[in-house]
């Protein structure tokens, strides 16, 4: 399988800018004292700046693997050495962005590369502001803080940009069940990078067939395990299993790191009936791993889920929505993972029920008290990929069925009606996360070239 986005690093060279002079002078830009402004005064100066900038770095965001630092030191002519652009210049190819620190590094703006300032004064502004006039995209920030919140909102655009969905489909434009969905997916490539293969449907069925019962039996037996509360037939589950180790498979094959599948299509085919499985257990497993996983080919869901997902690393729900009241939605589809509150926290508490009335097709049953947050995140992108509605509620119960798309989670929201004539915009399927991420997303829709609709 193609790297997970989420294991991506953003790959900074830091330049640590100083500006020395040749010999003691004062003026309208100088002044000091003589034993300060000597060139060995300001040479210790800068040796101290410069291993001073490399100790901030310890600070940052471990979403970057920094090069080695390069010292711009220049004098009076503020000219750069070719010497120094030769040590910027190397694995150039590798570099997402320079970070400069201390003082400003002139003709920086000739490699075209993003700039991120790291710098609390005048340089920085100045510097960025002068970088974005002639179109080198530019940041400037005040501290380490806004370093590393600056960088994992680059972080977050170069992981979707590193995605590449595998979606098996009946070919139809647009699909019965999601006729609201991004029907190009050129778009999405083209504007954001995300890539997507798109397969038939049914060409899993020969991968499902080569993975064996004893590769398929101790995941599905630790899921089993670990439930408090079973109610899918156990011998069947382990189809949903094999769905899933087969959907990996293809991903291996075709250089994926995400996933989606038809449903109503796949479902009318028989070939979940015939085989025992559906995919809902599939989608909640691969959530779980941090490779985001889509209901119903529905690219407007997965392209929230991506901004979602990796800006929250956390993994996403997504469901159908329905008012219930002015002030209440209710959410429900059987696709929760169980990490919900982070990667890398306690897994919530679940029970594993059947999906069909027949007893096939596992489903996690999640009840999202469990939340740490008092708030959850909605939100969902437009036909035309360019503009993702989003919406922060609070669930204030979940509520389980015994057959279908279940939980159902009952959302509180200001004004739910508003909400869902906004949804006919965007398309019905709804992305959850944890928390409220509506600053969080709107700072990433800046970068990343999209609009955000407060619901």
């Amino acid at each position: 399988m193609k790297q997970k986005a989420m294991e991506l690093k953003l790959v900074v060279r830091p330049i640590v800018g100083c500006l020395t002079h040749s010999h003691f002078w004062e003026g309208p830009c100088r002044a000091g004292h003589l034993e300060d402004m000597t060139p060995e005064a300001e040479k210790k100066a800068a040796d101290a700046a410069f291993a001073a900038a490399k100790e901030t770095l310890k600070q940052a965001t471990d979403e970057i693997e920094f090069l080695p630092a390069v010292d711009a030191r220049y004098d009076e002519k503020f000219v750069v050495g070719e010497d120094v652009f030769a040590q910027i210049e190397a694995d150039m190819d590798k570099v997402d962005f320079f970070l400069c620190m201390n003082w400003r590094i002139p003709k920086l703006e000739r490699y075209r590369k993003p700039v991120v300032i790291l710098q609390n004064g005048n340089e920085g502004i100045d510097f960025a502001a002068y970088c974005r006039s002639i179109g080198v995209e530019a940041y400037v920030c005040m501290d380490i803080q806004d370093l590393n919140e600056i960088a994992h909102i680059l972080w977050v655009r170069k992981a979707i940009a590193n995605t590449r969905a595998l979606v098996l489909t009946a070919g139809g434009q647009p699909t019965f069940g999601i006729q609201s969905l991004i029907r190009d997916p050129e778009i999405l490539r083209q504007k954001y990078g995300f890539e997507v293969v798109k397969l038939p449907f049914s060409s899993i069925v020969p991968y499902m067939d080569q993975i064996k019962d004893e590769e398929a039996r101790p995941i599905a037996e630790k899921i089993i395990h670990g439930a408090y509360d079973v109610k899918v037939n156990t011998d069947w589950f382990i189809n949903d299993i094999k769905y899933y180790l087969a959907a990996k498979r293809m991903m291996d094959i075709y250089q994926c790191n995400a996933f989606s599948t038809a449903c109503h299509e796949l479902c009318t085919s028989e070939i979940p009936q015939n085989r025992r499985f559906t995919p809902c257990m599939c989608h909640s497993l691969m959530k779980g791993e941090g490779i985001p996983s889509a209901c119903e080919e529905d690219l407007n869901a997965m392209m929230a889920m991506l901004v979602m997902q990796y800006s929250a690393n956390r993994p996403a729900f997504m469901g159908n929505p329905n008012m219930e009241t002015d002030e209440l939605l209710r959410l429900h589809h059987a696709v929760p993972a169980l990490c919900m509150n982070g990667y890398g926290t306690q897994p919530l508490e679940y029970s594993l029920w059947a999906f069909t009335g027949q007893g096939f097709g596992g489903k996690l049953q999640i009840d999202f008290a469990q939340n740490k947050s008092n708030y959850v995140t909605l939100g969902c992108f437009n036909p035309a990929g360019d503009t993702m509605c989003v919406k922060v509620g609070e669930v204030i119960r979940s509520e389980f069925d015994d057959v279908y798309c279940s939980p159902y989670y009952y959302i509180k929201m200001d004004d739910a009606r508003e909400f869902m004539r906004n949804l006919a915009g965007f398309g019905h399927h709804q992305v959850l996360i944890f928390g409220d991420w509506m600053k969080q997303i709107k700072k990433i829709a800046k970068v990343m070239g999209f609009r955000v609709l407060e619901g």
